[in-house]
Parts: C-alpha cells; sequence; structure tokens
C-alpha cells in the first residue's frame, strides 16, 4: 500500500505566509498614486538689466575755498551775507585800517626818499666826492626801503578780503567787532564756493575699485529730492587708500540743474559698469542651490524640469542670470521649494 508522507508542519506555514506577503504587496502597489504639488507659474520675459556700483556720498564743490584775513586787526565792515552770489575780487568784509594806513604812508616816504638819496649818491660817486662803499650803502638802503614799501602796502591792501573767484558764499563765521589774524580763527571768517560745478565723494572698497574707469556714467539721487535722478560720470578715482582703510575715495561730477542743491548733501550714487536691452533677470528668492550648482525650476508638460543657471550680476532682490532659458518658457515662481526634478505638478492660479 502507497501512503502519502505527510507535509511538515513548517512548510505549510512557509508557504501561507509567503501567500499572505504576495497577497499583501500586491495589494499596495495597485494603491500607490503619484501625487501633484501645487505650484503657480509665470512667463519667462526679457528685461533691461544694469550691472552698476551702488555706493553713499556727500556733496562738494570743485572749487571751494575757506577765506581769511592775512593782516590782523577788528572787522569794520561786512558787505555780504550766506547764500550771496559774488563776482571775483568783490570786497566783503575789511578790517580797520589806522595802523595800516600810517605805517603805509611812512614805508612810501622812506622809499621816495631813499630813491632820491640813491640818485643823489651816484652823482657823487660819478663825481668821486664819495666811495664805492658809501653808494654801496644808498643802494642797499633803497632796496631795504622798498621791501618795507611792499610789505606795508600788502598790509594796508589784506585789510580787505575779497573773492578770489566768482561763487556763493557758502559760510559766515564773522561779525562786527571781531578780531581776526591770519590763521588764528578755528573756523575760516567765509567759506566761497563755485557751485555751479559739484561732485560727490563716493568710498569704493579695495575688491571693487579694479572695475570704477575714468568717464563711468553716474545717477545719483537725493532724499530731499525725491523723484528727482541727477547724472553725472567719474571724475577722479584715488591712488591710495582713505584713513588707513581698504576704501578708496571716488569723485563723481554731476552734472544738470543744480538748483536747490546744497554742500553736503548725502546721496546714493549708482556707478553704471554696463547695460544691457533685453536680459534674463530672475527674482533672487526663485534661485536654490544644492551645494554644487544653482538652478530654478520650469514647467514642461506638466512637471517641473531643473534648469542650471549662472549668476552674472546682482541688482537688490533682482539677479540677471545666464541659462539655457528663452523668452516664452514657463517659470514656476511658487512652489518651486517643493519640487524636484520630474515632480509632477498641479499648476494654480
Amino acid at each position: 500500500m502507497n501512503f502519502k508522507k505527510p507535509i511538515p508542519h513548517l512548510l505549510i506555514i512557509s508557504i501561507l505566509a509567503f501567500s499572505l506577503f504576495t497577497c499583501g504587496s500586491r495589494t499596495e502597489v495597485e494603491e500607490i498614486v503619484e501625487t501633484k504639488v501645487p505650484v503657480a507659474i509665470d512667463t519667462v520675459k526679457y528685461q533691461p538689466f544694469q550691472i552698476d556700483f551702488h555706493s553713499i556720498g556727500r556733496v562738494v564743490s570743485e572749487n571751494q575755498v575757506n577765506l581769511l584775513f592775512q593782516s590782523a586787526g577788528q572787522v569794520e565792515s561786512i558787505s555780504v551775507n550766506i547764500g550771496d552770489y559774488v563776482t571775483k575780487d568783490k570786497r566783503l568784509a575789511s578790517i580797520k585800517t589806522d595802523v595800516y594806513a600810517t605805517m603805509y604812508v611812512q614805508a612810501k616816504s622812506m622809499y621816495e626818499k631813499s630813491m632820491r638819496d640813491l640818485e643823489s649818491s651816484k652823482a657823487l660817486f660819478d663825481s668821486n666826492v664819495i666811495s664805492s662803499d658809501q653808494f654801496e650803502m644808498a643802494r642797499i638802503g633803497l632796496d631795504n626801503a622798498r621791501a618795507a614799501y611792499t610789505q606795508a602796502k600788502n598790509s594796508m591792501d589784506n585789510t580787505v578780503l575779497r573773492a578770489p573767484f566768482s561763487g556763493w558764499i557758502v559760510a559766515k563765521n564773522l561779525n562786527i567787532g571781531d578780531l581776526v589774524a591770519p590763521g588764528g580763527a578755528i573756523q575760516p571768517p567765509m567759506v566761497l564756493a563755485d557751485m555751479d560745478h559739484l561732485k560727490i565723494i563716493i568710498p569704493v572698497p579695495e575688491a571693487r575699485i579694479g572695475q570704477i574707469k575714468n568717464g563711468q556714467p553716474a545717477q545719483i539721487k537725493f532724499k530731499t529730492f525725491p523723484g528727482r535722478v541727477f547724472e553725472g560720470a567719474v571724475l577722479r578715482i584715488g591712488m591710495a587708500p582713505k584713513n588707513m582703510s581698504n576704501n578708496y575715495d571716488v569723485e563723481v561730477r554731476m552734472a544738470g540743474n543744480m538748483s536747490g542743491m546744497k554742500l553736503g548733501l548725502i546721496g546714493d550714487v549708482r556707478i553704471i559698469q554696463d547695460y544691457f536691452e533685453e536680459a534674463l533677470v530672475l527674482p533672487l528668492n526663485l534661485i536654490q542651490d544644492d551645494g554644487d550648482k544653482q538652478f530654478i525650476y520650469l514647467e514642461e508638460e506638466g512637471r517641473a524640469v531643473q534648469k542650471e543657471i549662472s549668476i552674472r550680476a546682482l541688482a537688490g532682490s533682482q539677479v540677471f542670470v545666464e541659462a539655457d532659458i528663452v523668452p516664452g518658457d514657463i517659470l514656476i515662481v511658487k512652489g518651486h521649494n517643493d519640487v524636484k526634478d520630474g515632480t509632477l505638478l498641479d499648476i494654480v492660479e
């Protein structure tokens, strides 16, 4: 008789477990559904972009001078006030001349007498009445008298403060009765400036100074003049760092209508280094970085497509980039941080 061998219990349990596992896996596979990620999109467009250097500076005059008396004395008259326009050589102020006038009259008299004495000495020398040494003493006396007369005349002339060039009185630290002396005042009696030729001085760090060139155009804005843009151009570039720092002074000459402009105003300066009529400009927040590259996401056929980009310049929150992207491509502008290359998209308004 043939008896069937009994199936071991362990084998039966293994078969049942495998059957249950296989059925469960098939059910899970059948239930997997690809999830769509909601995103917002926009169309890529080219737009103008300028590469510039931005800094803050202060307005000064290209021609400004502190006016000082060259003679000491008491102020007798003042002819101008702050804001007055004066022409070259105009009388601005004067000190009392009593002492200087007396010295001038005396020096002039001595000079004229010394000239007469020299003429007489020459005649006597030619007639062998006096020696050559005596004649030489007369000539030296004339030289000394001439020097004293010149000094007295200059002192007399310097009792009057005059404008060395045409311009505006921008500061006045002088009152009738003040005592003045050459170089003796903490503040200059007056400051004269040419307000038709102004410039703004800005600091440029060592890392950027090599990009600044003479003649580069600039745009200047002031809080004092909202909505108004002043034009300018780089005038001079400093040759040494300023005050032991790594910044160099760059002078930008201002152009156009200077009406209402004041010295010392703080201006926002942008030196334009390059300009593009059509550039691929993207918001900075759309650009992602995985440590190896920088990229953005486009939408193509309902899926996210990663596009590597190269940043060329930054202007605030806008970035000028180079990439294999053309106008009309669809850019993911919201939800871009939640997708990966190939992610299925749910495009929302």
